[in-house]
C-alpha cells in the first residue's frame, strides 16, 4: 500500500514538473526579451510540429541570425515572409514577431495552405543596446569600420557625461550658432528665425576622445542592417556599409530570400508603416523624363524618328493611340513600357492597393477602439529592407509601426474659435460654404495652410465641384507643416506629454551645467533613447494583440489560381480547338505592377501533357499578369485522338500546383 502510495506521488511530482516546465517555455510578453531570450523562446516555438529554426547568419558580435519557419511540412505552398527591427532600435516589433509567432501557432486558420517565415532580431548586436547600462538608440552593429579615416577603430564613441544611463544632446552656448531657446518650452532648441541671432549649437553627449575636434564621430559599431539593402543604397552614409550586403546579416537574408522563391508576400515590423500610411512617391529618377530618345522597336509603331527627344507628354499622346480605349496613360506606365531608368517611386496600379488597405486598416483600428491620432510613423529609408522587397522581390509589401506617440489633442473649442480640420471633414460642401469668407481663412490660418490657400480661391473651387471638404483637408494633412509661430513642433509636443503622462517625466533629461573637457561649460539633455519607439512593458500585449490580426487578414488576399473551364470545339480531322479559363481568386494581382516591371516573381505557366499535337500555342504557356478576382482565357489548336485524356497543369515556383485531368472533345 505505502509503495502504490509513494508511486502515486512520484507520478504526480512528474506531471506537476512537465507542466511547469511546458509553462515556462510557454513566451509571455510582460517584458522585452534580450538577445538570448529571444533565441531561446524562438527554440521552443521551433519545437511545435511543422516548425523549425534555420540559422542563416552569424552578426559581427558573434549573435545568430535565425528565421523561424511555421509550415515546414507545406512542400508546395506560397510562403510570407515576416522581418522585424532591422534597425534595432524598436524592441517592440521584436516583441510583435514574436507575438505573431504565437498566434500562427495557436490556430491552423492561417498555416493550413500558407507557409511562413519569421525573422524577429536580424540586428542583435543593435538590439542589445536596449539592455546596455548606458542607452543611445544603436543602430549600427559590431562590424568595425573605421568612420574618421584614420589609424585607429571605435576609439572616439558616446560618453555619459551626467552619469544617468542615456545618451542625449549637448547644448554649448555659441556665438556662431543657428539655435535659440524656444518662446513656447524653453527645454526644446529651434532654428533662429530671419534676422534673429542664434546662440547654441548642439551636439551629442560625449568628449573628443581621439582630439580631432569632432565628437563622437567614431563610436562602436559600424553597418546598420536596416539600410544597407540595394534599393536606393544610401552609399554616402556611413552607417550603410560600403556596398549593399557587407555585412553578414543582409548577405544572409537575400540569400535566404532568393533561395525561396515561394515568398509571395513580405511583412515588416519597425518604424515604418505602409499597413496605415502608403508608401512615398516623388523620388527622382536617373532617366531624364522630360527628354526621352524612343527605342527603334517602338518608334516605328509611334511612326516617329528613333534619333530625336520627346518631352513626357508628348510620350503620353503617343502611347494613347496605341492602348485600348479608357486606359489611362500615366508617366510610370510610360516608364515602364520603355524601360527608362530605374523604378524609385511606387506603381499607380500599386498604389491603389496601399491606398484601399491603409483605409481598410483606419476601419478596423477604429472598431477596435484604438487611437489612430498618434503620429505619423516614419517613412521607409533608403536602403531599407520593405522597400527592397517591393522594388526588387516585386511583391505586396506592407510595413508595420506598433506604436507612436499620441499627438496632443487640443482642448475643445470655443464658440469664437477656429474649426479643425476633422471638423470640416465631416461638412458637406454647402455648410463649408456658408461659413463664409472670414470664418473659412480663420480655419487655414489657425490649421497652417500654405498661403496658396485663401477663402475666395477655395470658395470657387468648391463652388465649381472640383473637391469637397474632405477632400481639402487631405491635400492640407499631406502638405508639409510650416510650425506656427512661437510654438513647439506637433512631435516635440507630442513627446513632451507622453513624457510627462506615461514616463512620470523622464523620457526628458532636464538640462544640466557640465564642465566640458574640450568644450568648457556645457548643458546636458533633451529627450532619452527609446522614448519614441518604446512604451512601457505593460502595453506590448495589448498593442500586438489589436494590430497583429491584421497582418492575418492581409494575408488571406494572396493571389489563388484555379482552373474555373475548358471548352472544346471540334474543327474536323481530328483538330481541336481548346479554351481554358484560368481565375486568380485572390484580391492581389500576380504579380503586380512592380513585379510586371521587373519580371520578378516567377511566372506562373499553364502546361499541357499527353499524346497531343500543338498548331498553334505551346505546351508551357506563360500565363501573364492577372488581377484579383478576374478570368483569363488561353486559347490552343491541337490534334489529338478523341476522347483522349490530357493533364493541364498550372505551375507555380510560388503558389501550391493545380493539376485537372481532361477529356479531348469532352
Amino acid at each position: 500500500m505505502i509503495k502504490k502510495l509513494f508511486s502515486f506521488l512520484l507520478l504526480g511530482v512528474l506531471i506537476f514538473s512537465v507542466d511547469r516546465a511546458t509553462a515556462q517555455s510557454e513566451p509571455t510578453f510582460d517584458k522585452y526579451h534580450s538577445n538570448t531570450e529571444v533565441q531561446q523562446i524562438l527554440k521552443s516555438l521551433s519545437g511545435n510540429s511543422g516548425a523549425k529554426l534555420h540559422t542563416i547568419a552569424t552578426s559581427p558580435g558573434n549573435e545568430p541570425i535565425t528565421i523561424l519557419e511555421i509550415g515546414s511540412n507545406l512542400e508546395d505552398a506560397p510562403a510570407i515572409f515576416v522581418g522585424a527591427n532591422f534597425e534595432g532600435d524598436n524592441p517592440l516589433s521584436t516583441e510583435g514577431a514574436l507575438y505573431f509567432s504565437k498566434m500562427l501557432l495557436d490556430s491552423i486558420n492561417y498555416t493550413k495552405n500558407v507557409k511562413w517565415y519569421i525573422m524577429p532580431q536580424p540586428n542583435p548586436d543593435a538590439a542589445a543596446g536596449f539592455f546596455a547600462p548606458v542607452k543611445h538608440g544603436l543602430t549600427v552593429n559590431s562590424y568595425e569600420i573605421n568612420n574618421d579615416a584614420d589609424d585607429a577603430v571605435n576609439e572616439d564613441g558616446y560618453d555619459d557625461l551626467n552619469g544617468d544611463g542615456f545618451i542625449t544632446k549637448m547644448r554649448v552656448a555659441d556665438l556662431q550658432g543657428t539655435l535659440v531657446l524656444s518662446k513656447a518650452d524653453p527645454r526644446i532648441l529651434t532654428n533662429a528665425k530671419k534676422g534673429e541671432s542664434g546662440i547654441y549649437k548642439i551636439y551629442d553627449e560625449g568628449l573628443d576622445n581621439d582630439g580631432d575636434g569632432k565628437y563622437n564621430e567614431d563610436g562602436e559599431g559600424g553597418i546598420n542592417v536596416g539600410i544597407s539593402f540595394p534599393h536606393l543604397f544610401p552609399k554616402t552614409n556611413k552607417n550603410a556599409g560600403i556596398f549593399p550586403g557587407q555585412t553578414p546579416e543582409v548577405y544572409g537574408i537575400m540569400r535566404f530570400i532568393y533561395d525561396h522563391p515561394e515568398i509571395a508576400m513580405v511583412y515588416t515590423l519597425g518604424n515604418s508603416g505602409f499597413c496605415s500610411v502608403p508608401p512615398k512617391g516623388g523620388r527622382k529618377g536617373g532617366a531624364n523624363m522630360e527628354s526621352i530618345k524612343i527605342p527603334s522597336r517602338y518608334a516605328k509603331r509611334f511612326g516617329v524618328d528613333a534619333s530625336k527627344n520627346y518631352t513626357m507628354n508628348e510620350v503620353i499622346e503617343m502611347m494613347k493611340k496605341l492602348v485600348p480605349p479608357g486606359m489611362e496613360v500615366t508617366p510610370s506606365l510610360v516608364a515602364s513600357f520603355l524601360g527608362l531608368g530605374a523604378a524609385v517611386n511606387p506603381l499607380d496600379d500599386d498604389l491603389k492597393f496601399y491606398k484601399s488597405y491603409s483605409e481598410d486598416y483606419k476601419k478596423y483600428l477604429e472598431k477596435k477602439s484604438f487611437n489612430t491620432k498618434t503620429l505619423d510613423p516614419a517613412p521607409a529609408k533608403d536602403g531599407s529592407f520593405e522597400l527592397w522587397a517591393y522594388y526588387h522581390l516585386g511583391v505586396p509589401s506592407f510595413s508595420m509601426n506598433l506604436f507612436t506617440v499620441p499627438k496632443v489633442v487640443e482642448e475643445k473649442k470655443k464658440d469664437n474659435e477656429a474649426l479643425s480640420m476633422d471638423d470640416v471633414e465631416k461638412m458637406s460642401t454647402e455648410d463649408f460654404i456658408a461659413l463664409g469668407e472670414t470664418k473659412i481663412d480663420t480655419f487655414l490660418k489657425a490649421n497652417n495652410a500654405p498661403e496658396k490657400f485663401y477663402a475666395e480661391g477655395i470658395l470657387k473651387m468648391l463652388d465649381s465641384g472640383k473637391f469637397t471638404p474632405k477632400q481639402l483637408v487631405a491635400i492640407m494633412k499631406k502638405m508639409p507643416k510650416s510650425e506656427k509661430e512661437d510654438e513647439l513642433s506637433e512631435r516635440d509636443k507630442a513627446l513632451l506629454a507622453w513624457s510627462d503622462k506615461h514616463w512620470e517625466g523622464k523620457g526628458f533629461v532636464e538640462w544640466q551645467k557640465v564642465e566640458h573637457a574640450t568644450l568648457g561649460e556645457v548643458e546636458i539633455g533633451g529627450f532619452v533613447p527609446y522614448l519614441e519607439t518604446t512604451p512601457k512593458a505593460e502595453l506590448i500585449d495589448s498593442l500586438a494583440k489589436t494590430q497583429l490580426p491584421w497582418l492575418l487578414q492581409l494575408s488571406k488576399k494572396l493571389a489563388q489560381f484555379s482552373i474555373e473551364k475548358e471548352e472544346f470545339t471540334e474543327l474536323g480531322d481530328g483538330v481541336y480547338k481548346l479554351e481554358l479559363y484560368i481565375k486568380n481568386k485572390g484580391k492581389f494581382a500576380y504579380p503586380i505592377a512592380m513585379g510586371k516591371r521587373n519580371s520578378q516573381p516567377a511566372p506562373i505557366i499553364i502546361i499541357l501533357d499527353g499524346d497531343i499535337q500543338f498548331l498553334q500555342g505551346i505546351k508551357r504557356t506563360p500565363l501573364g499578369s492577372l488581377n484579383g478576382n478576374q478570368i483569363k482565357k488561353l486559347t490552343w489548336i491541337i490534334q489529338a485522338k478523341k476522347n483522349q485524356d490530357i493533364a493541364v497543369k498550372i505551375e507555380s515556383a510560388v503558389f501550391t500546383d493545380v493539376v485537372k485531368q481532361i477529356k479531348i472533345g469532352g
